[in-house]
């Protein structure tokens, strides 16, 4: 695994893991239907309270344009109980910060303390939200602070060219193209009426979140809150819904022309904004544009070009719709030159999506962000806060940054292309009044040839891999191939063994050989017709961790074979005929297999190592489960498993990308629902040996297995292991050498790395004469403690490295070999080029690392140890 994703893993998992000192948030609902959220966080003795409230400056009518910021200010000129001014003192004198802040779609109100005066000053906060008086002398003085406040934001360049920027780019009269603060015109006409009906509409208990986190009792807390807020009215506010915004008229421009010495440059395009899943890929798209010294902007624009004093990229993402940036300021003598560029950076990611080290860096600083953020108990605060109002619940922040790390290169290209079009497109110019700059017409026409030129290229790219998840959850990985005309297709999700009980073991096992007998009332022989008038193959499969369908066509016939996999997928009938053929089938294949010692050894050992795990189980289940099973049971199984939301579609052959990524967008994008998830329990090393001994005085041989708990297959220490399992076994290995050639034990003699998902093991099968028990278990012993305390040679280094090269490489010449690992890769989250990148890895294992992995897991009081014999 690469150093940079295994970062990404160790941030989330403290993004998503609480501190010792910190508990779960909590949510509660109080009677006038206000959401609380309490978290406990006992690390430093401050507590951050927040209120927010679901009214921002879009929810203004057209004679309260300002209104929103207008009351910020307001709220903490005093209540009937506290006169103006003495809010803020007492505050202060509780060593406290009191502040607000106003945006398009909420307000928020915070105070951070010490925790001993925590409850005091949330009595403070409460008090201004709920009661402020809203006085009128108050009001008028503080009408003119706002005002001088607006004439402050027209004296910076910036924030003209922001308030530029989005009244052309919503329309001046949309809510979203209308600043915050309002104008002077529009403050100075508010009165204390208007402000007491806004508060009265909006301010209401199921429109606004308070967020408590710190050094505090939620049971002392949380009743505090209640009574504090007790006064906000329980009527729900008036549903708002922002207004479409007109596109597909641009590209506009804006020329600034001002007293300004230094030039801006921001060309912006209308996207959708929340809930839309699609704020993902350009989220993705943003960072990897304009974040931080190795984003595109950046290396190309400033650095390479020398074009831009500085720039950046931005999402902004509210509700329904939103603005995608990017702005770079630069000498007005190259004004002329940047625009164009700037354009040809921002669109290059159509034709040039996102290389895996740019979508790692994007990754790994969205998680580090996060975990900045927990540094204090205000950004704690607002963290839950945000996502509480916004997202849809707290919870969200962990899937934020799990949907945003499952961005891929094709979403991004995706996204790109659909909304960076010139229709889409604003630029505002911001020049000194003699700067040269481009009209209307020039803008047009140079922006269009480049977006036509960047998309032609984009088209000519239609042989390369792309990976997109849909709006419903079903991610899609095409891999065209054009060796030989085949395709091969793989669909998968979490399921497998990991996800049966004992009542149910087996049952997946049946389910993947009952899938294809039958669908959308088509018989299994007219199923297995049509597959053999295509040549065709469909089949069911199901493994430790997962479980799914696979499929061959003639590239020819692809898209009648995707269709048919998709009839199978979403209408399987699970006739009660074929029901009870497979299962007498799974039935004989499990006597038989009773009849091999060798795999009895094995049914027998896996519950020493695995303990209750289903690992432990027979994948085939027991005669006694399988008896039990019925259509009905299948047909729950694959109500589990259906999804489409978490399941990974994988194409490889001969296909065009964007035909095939259309085909299943047809087929599946329509569809909903999500797998369910299966419990992903880890199975820790044993605590002690796990010995067992079984008596069969028919067998010839005795069968020894010795075993331990193992990195699983995600685990970049696996990579250590597999050459591990190369230099002790095959003929050229030290245990074939030692243990069956010099002293003769046995003829079977092989360790085994069983790489499954969530849970490894890593051991030794042997079996071995009558009288020979002894001996063979001390010279695995032998082995194991030789490889615990010495390094490889050079000699075995090389011989395993080749040896799993070669073999991996012959093992992908597939193309359903390569479906199925991308997709499994995909679905345990290594991403689905990840195998791409195992060679590589393989060649920098040291030996160090083979003996540190050894002396990790294989040590004496972890093993587990089962003979099979006379």
């Amino acid at each position: 695994m690469p150093k940079v994703k295994a970062a990404l893993l160790a941030l989330m998992l403290i993004l998503l893991t609480a501190s010792i000192a910190a508990a779960a948030p909590q949510r509660h609902k109080l009677p006038n239907g206000m959401t609380v959220i309490t978290a406990e966080n006992h690390e430093s003795p401050v507590v951050a309270v927040q209120v927010w409230v679901r009214a921002g400056s879009a929810y203004e009518e057209s004679h309260e344009y300002g209104i929103t910021h207008l009351i910020e200010h307001m709220i903490f000129k005093g209540t009937p109980s506290r006169p103006a001014g003495q809010m803020a003192r007492q505050i202060e004198a509780l060593g406290g910060q009191v502040n607000a802040y106003t945006t398009l779609d909420h307000t928020n109100y915070y105070v951070v303390t010490a925790s001993q005066n925590s409850g005091e000053a949330l009595d403070i906060l409460a008090d201004a939200v709920v009661n402020a008086s809203f006085d009128a002398g108050e009001l008028a003085r503080e009408k003119e602070v706002v005002i001088e406040e607006i004439r402050m934001n027209q004296d910076d360049p910036s924030r003209r060219r922001t308030r530029a920027l989005l009244a052309a780019s919503f329309g001046k009269d949309h809510p979203y193209g209308r600043p915050v603060i309002g104008t002077e015109k529009s403050v100075r006409a508010i009165s204390r009426q208007d402000i007491l009906n806004y508060r009265a509409k909006w301010y209401r208990g199921p429109g606004m979140v308070v967020v408590a986190v710190g050094d505090f009792k939620t049971a002392e807390m949380l009743p505090r809150i209640k009574k504090a807020f007790a006064g906000a009215s329980a009527q729900k506010p008036p549903v708002f819904t922002i207004p479409p915004v007109e596109t597909g008229k641009g590209p506009r421009l804006v020329i600034l022309h001002e007293n300004v010495r230094q030039a801006a440059l921001a060309a912006a395009w209308v996207i959708p904004g929340l809930p839309s899943p699609e704020v993902f890929p350009l989220d993705m798209t943003a960072t990897v544009l304009g974040d931080g010294r190795t984003s595109r902007l950046y290396e190309q624009l400033k650095y390479k070009a020398g074009l831009a004093d500085s720039v950046s990229s931005s999402a902004y993402t509210p509700q329904t719709v939103g603005l995608l940036t990017a702005e770079a300021s630069l000498k007005p003598e190259d004004v002329q030159a940047a625009w164009p560029e700037m354009l040809k950076v921002s669109q290059s990611l159509i034709s040039q999506p996102p290389q895996a080290g740019e979508l790692q860096r994007a990754r790994v600083n969205l998680a580090a962000s996060f975990i900045r953020d927990r540094q204090t108990m205000a950004g704690q605060a607002s963290t839950l806060g945000y996502f509480e109002m916004m997202r849809g619940g707290y919870e969200k922040a962990a899937d934020y940054v799990r949907d945003f790390s499952a961005v891929g290169a094709g979403q991004v290209a995706e996204a790109a292309q659909k909304y960076m079009r010139p229709a889409n497109l604003t630029m505002v110019i911001q020049v000194p009044k003699d700067a040269e700059v481009p009209d209307q017409v020039a803008l047009a026409q140079k922006a269009g040839d480049i977006y036509a030129q960047i998309s032609a290229a984009a088209a000519t790219d239609r042989d390369k891999p792309l990976k997109t998840v849909l709006p419903n959850g079903l991610t899609v990985i095409i891999k065209p191939a054009r060796a030989v005309p085949l395709v091969s297709v793989v669909l998968a999700g979490p399921g497998g063994q990991s996800a049966e009980t004992p009542a149910t073991a087996g049952i997946y096992q049946l389910w993947s050989n009952t899938i294809t007998r039958g669908a959308a009332g088509r018989s299994f022989l007219e199923i297995s017709a049509t597959l053999e008038d295509m040549a065709a193959s469909i089949s069911g499969f199901s493994g430790k961790g997962s479980a799914g369908i696979n499929g061959g066509f003639l590239s020819r016939d692809w898209q009648k074979g995707l269709d048919l996999m998709a009839e199978i997928w979403f209408k399987p009938d699970f006739p009660e005929a074929e029901v009870t053929k497979a299962k007498a089938e799974q039935a004989a294949a499990l006597r038989a297999q009773m009849d091999k010692p060798w795999i009895r050894a094995f049914d027998a050992f896996r519950p020493l190592i695995y303990g209750k795990h289903p690992y432990a189980m027979n994948m085939l289940g027991t005669i006694e489960s399988l008896a039990s099973l019925n259509r009905r049971s299948l047909l729950a199984t694959h109500e589990k498993l259906q999804g489409p939301g978490g399941l990974v579609l994988t194409i490889v052959g001969d296909v065009d990308s964007q035909a095939a990524l259309d085909r299943v967008k047809e087929l599946w994008g329509s569809q909903t629902g999500r797998v369910q998830a299966v419990d992903a329990s880890q199975v820790p090393p044993l605590s002690k040996p796990q010995m067992a001994a079984i008596k069969d005085p028919k067998v010839q041989q005795t069968q020894i297995i010795l075993g331990f708990i193992a990195p699983d297959s995600t685990d970049p220490r696996r990579f250590a292991l597999n050459i591990l399992e190369a230099v002790l076994g095959g003929q050229g290995g030290r245990l074939f050498r030692d243990l069956r050639d010099e002293r003769s034990l046995a003829y079977a003699v092989q360790p085994f790395y069983t790489e499954a998902w969530h849970v490894g093991a890593f051991g030794f099968y042997m079996a071995v004469g009558p009288g020979k028990e002894k001996e063979a278990v001390s010279g695995l012993e032998e082995h194991i403690n030789r490889i615990i305390k010495d390094d490889l040679s050079p000699e075995e280094m090389e011989r395993a490295k080749a040896y799993l090269l070669g073999s991996r490489a012959i093992s992908l010449q597939t193309y359903s070999a390569q479906a199925m690992v991308m997709t499994m890769d995909e679905l345990m989250g290594l991403g689905w080029q990840d195998y791409l990148n195992a060679p590589e890895r393989i060649k920098a294992v040291t030996a160090e690392q083979v003996r540190r992995v050894a002396s990790e897991f294989l040590s004496a009081e972890h093993m587990a140890r089962l003979t099979l014999g006379r």
